[in-house]
């Protein structure tokens, strides 16, 4: 009589099995026990969740599907209570039972008793059990219907002992081994998680924390996880739940705990467990023992058996705290996962040095726009203030113009009124910057033709080009070149890159406004062969108030403003604006905007 079976929700755990070198171990182990001890049948299962879980069978073909079926442990009791002890195995005569306690699939496969002396009967039972180094039962070997018809001998019960217990070495061993496996393979998803939770770079602190805690206690088998953030200027930040999500709140003293280890711990690259019976990792030199001590308090206040303390950092800095929890009910952590558990470290420590520098980049980007914010609501508060009593000034002066001065008069009202159109020029620039600037001034678009802007720009500034002497030209098709854009706002950029380039030209030289299509883009390029800029004054071109260092560019009167107010209306419109220069060669500007 042989016993076996498996459940059905055992299936994925078998598979591992039947993937593996065990499996064929332990078929081959059946095999040698039919045929160096001489049974004609023999069967071995392994204990999976309570239940029996067949794994080898040698015998009739016709009872492999029936070693399929479902056995709890506790199949094996009947036997137990009456059956005499060989060993490691139970012999269970047929005379001193009733067949009929016997319950589960145990298999009759004998056809009839043999007619000889101490014969083996049909529903005699002999059936190994293996158990780990603990004595907890790991799996049982059955054997059935002897070659020669007789009950094993001495002699036959010495090498059944002697292939239950390599049974028993192979069936401890590949549960070793299934563990170790899938203690790496959850490590390492956990890993692989942890590593994806921490590079959008969109991604918050927070966003890190709610992703890394799933991973780690579904890969750790834990009942909580806890992360503190050492990081002053985050505050502090602490994320503790329950297996399920749910929030714990953690005491004053426990915040001071992960303060006091967490640097010890990354200093001596160590993961610390605190349990009953485990020796700490923290050398008495260390200054830890209160520490210990306090930590082994705290477990037992929250109701738990153990913890794994995990040290987070990158390079010398130590930046945060983990802290894996197991019930009384949980295996104890292996060195796997500990192993695995201080690289997880180094990978979440890279991850909070990112998304820490990320969250102070966002905090420095919203102190400056705050600034620019505020230097924008600056300037047009003074610029307003200014209009009001420099239109006044203007007014009396062209007041004073109307009325017969004398000559030392007349220079210095000639002069306060050129100082005052330079001062309004300055203002209305200003003005115009902060209003470009402002982002809530939105950009209403609608479709500008850049070939009707460029000609009424040049037909404006002609006259300022033919008093100078310059030749203005104009290059572009009749037909109308659309862009979508503020007509006001691209009229004023190509007005700024025009005046200046007829400015800072010498008499004689050529002024070249060329407009083109090219591809799904509108260029406007503004030439002239003048005094150039220099490749130093190029980084500062298009910053407010900048002045070229050129002596000969600084005799002409200017704001500082103009370049600046073209690169802000380009930004708006999503286009681009490059400048190629050298000095006494002359200066391109090349605009490049999105067309309709």
């Amino acid at each position: 009589m042989v016993e076996g079976g498996a459940t059905a929700h055992q299936e994925d755990t078998r598979a591992g099995w039947s993937d593996s070198a065990a499996r064929a171990v332990l078929q081959l182990m059946v095999e040698s026990v039919a045929e160096m001890v001489g049974f004609e049948v023999a069967a071995l299962s392994v204990v999976l969740d309570g239940n029996l879980a067949t794994m080898a069978y040698t015998g009739p073909e016709e009872f492999r599907d029936y070693l399929s079926a479902s056995d709890p442990v506790t199949v094996l009791d009947p036997v137990l209570a009456r059956a005499e002890s060989w060993g490691r195995f139970r012999f269970l005569a047929a005379e001193d039972y009733d067949a009929a306690t016997l319950e589960g699939h145990w298999m009759v496969v004998a056809e009839e008793q043999a007619d000889v002396p101490d014969a083996w009967h049909p529903m005699d039972v002999l059936v190994g059990l293996l158990t780990d180094d603990d004595g907890r039962l790991v799996g049982a070997m059955s054997v059935d219907r002897p070659v020669s018809g007789r009950r094993p001998d001495p002699a036959q019960r010495r090498l059944l002992e002697r292939y239950a217990a390599q049974a028993e070495r192979a069936v401890v061993t590949a549960f070793e081994r299934e563990e170790l496996v899938q203690q790496v393979a959850h490590s390492e998803a956990a890993r692989r998680l942890i590593r994806s939770a921490s590079m959008p770079a969109q991604a918050s602190l927070q966003a890190v924390l709610d992703h890394t805690h799933g991973p780690l206690v579904e890969g750790f088998g834990a009942a909580g996880s806890w992360i503190q953030v050492l990081d002053p200027e985050s505050g502090g930040v602490g994320y503790a739940r329950t297996h399920e999500g749910d929030v714990v709140t953690l005491s004053d003293r426990m915040i001071d705990l992960a303060h006091g280890l967490a640097p010890r711990l990354w200093e001596a690259q160590q993961v610390l467990v605190v349990a009953e019976g485990v020796e700490p990792s923290l050398s008495a030199k260390s200054g830890a023992g209160p520490l210990l001590e306090e930590a082994r308090r705290q477990i037992a206040e929250l109701g738990l058996a153990s913890a794994m303390a995990v040290p987070l950092g990158a390079g010398a800095e130590c930046l945060g705290f983990l802290v894996l929890s197991r019930r009384a009910q949980d295996p104890p952590w292996s060195s796997v996962e500990i192993g695995s558990a201080l690289q997880i470290g180094y990978d979440l420590g890279a991850a909070l040095m990112t998304v820490l520098a990320l969250e102070r980049e966002r905090g420095l980007v919203r102190e400056l726009q705050q600034l620019d914010d505020y230097r924008s609501q600056l300037i047009a508060t003074l610029s307003h203030e200014l209009r009001t009593p420099l239109t006044v000034i203007s007014g009396n002066l062209e007041l004073l113009g109307d009325l017969d001065l004398d000559e030392a008069a007349r220079h210095y009202q000639v002069a306060m009124t050129r100082g005052s159109t330079r001062m309004q020029k300055v203002v209305d620039d200003l003005l115009l910057l902060a209003r470009v600037s402002d982002p809530q001034h939105p950009l209403v678009r609608v479709p500008v033709d850049l070939h009707a802007v460029s000609r009424t720009t040049v037909d404006l500034l002609a006259s300022s080009a033919l008093a100078k002497g310059l030749d203005l030209r104009l290059q572009c098709a009749p037909d109308p070149l659309l862009v979508p854009g503020d007509p006001a706002e691209l009229d004023r950029l190509l007005t700024n890159l025009v005046s200046n380039a007829v400015k800072y030209t010498p008499s004689g030289g050529t002024v070249t406004v060329a407009v083109e299509r090219r591809g799904d883009d509108a260029v406007l390029a503004v030439a002239d062969d003048g005094m150039g800029i220099s490749e130093e004054d190029q980084v500062g071109l298009f910053r407010p108030f900048f002045r070229t260092t050129n002596p000969d560019a600084l005799r002409e009167p200017g704001t500082g403003l103009g370049l600046t107010i073209v690169a802000t209306i380009v930004d708006r419109h999503a286009g681009e604006v490059r400048v190629r220069s050298r000095p006494g060669e002359g200066t391109t500007f090349t605009v490049t905007l999105p067309a309709g």
